[in-house]
């Protein structure tokens, strides 16, 4: 008799341990600091050029948006730089040029890439882990040069 009651103990104890309703890496009493995460974190950095196929001229106030993030613009001379965070193993991301809403250029296509970060390497500097905390394991860097073809126009 002992035995059925501690073998019911033992499931029911299992089985309300299974139904709480956790998140994976989140941490409900912290913040969500860089320097508060508690699981491994990268700054995945993606720098280039933005010119016009014909003119091969620069082309500025063009959108970038890395995996959907908030957008940067290319500066007057064509140049963008975006970063997301992400676990430090290889990554893949959408990088979405000239996409249509609200920052829409009406004289190019938008244009989607998928860049591949295989077996990165991370630059990492001791104020970087002070300021970002113990598990954050640095930069990696990727350059994209894209060239852009207006649409034509009547």
């Amino acid at each position: 008799m002992k035995r059925i009651y501690l073998i019911g103990f033992v499931f029911l104890t299992g089985l309300l341990v299974s139904c709480q309703d956790t998140i994976p890496f989140r941490y409900p009493l912290q913040s969500d600091s860089l320097a508060t995460r508690e699981y491994p974190h990268a700054f995945f950095i993606v720098e280039g050029k933005i010119v016009d196929s014909l003119t091969q001229e620069p082309v500025p106030c063009i959108s970038v948006y890395l995996r959907l993030e908030e957008p940067v613009f290319t500066d007057d001379d064509g140049i963008f730089r975006t970063q997301t965070i992400a676990f430090p193993i290889s990554q893949e991301f959408r990088l979405i040029f000239n996409a249509y809403g609200e920052h829409f250029n009406p004289l190019y296509e938008p244009e989607t890439l998928y860049v591949h970060f295989m077996l990165p390497t991370f630059q990492l500097t001791r104020e970087e882990i002070l300021e970002y905390g113990p598990q954050f394991f640095g930069s990696t860097y990727m350059t994209v040069n894209k060239i852009l073809t207006p649409l034509e126009h009547d």
